[in-house]
């Protein structure tokens, strides 16, 4: 991987690789995240966090966006604040 590259983020990640994907140590990750992970197995070892769950709890911590502002994709099917 080059300087100009990213780095690949697979689409379900364990602890580790979320919290670092989420720019947090683990034990902050653990503290703070309320993405809660899918369960392959039993064993902690197999739970996955997505990386698409986790893009959508990091925006909706972005102080620049309004809330109201933003249009859920079943609001606009249901006929919610987003329906043309």
């Amino acid at each position: 991987m080059t300087e100009n590259t990213l780095p690949y983020w697979p689409a379900a990640m364990n602890q580790k690789m979320a919290a670092a994907y989420c720019g947090l140590s683990v034990d902050l990750f653990k503290e703070l995240c309320p993405v809660r992970p899918l369960r392959y197995t039993q064993s902690t070892w197999g739970h996955r966090y997505l990386r698409q769950r986790l893009d959508e709890w990091m925006s909706s911590l972005d102080p620049n966006v309004k809330q109201s502002s933003v249009v859920k994709f079943e609001d606009f099917f249901s006929g919610g604040k987003g329906a043309a």
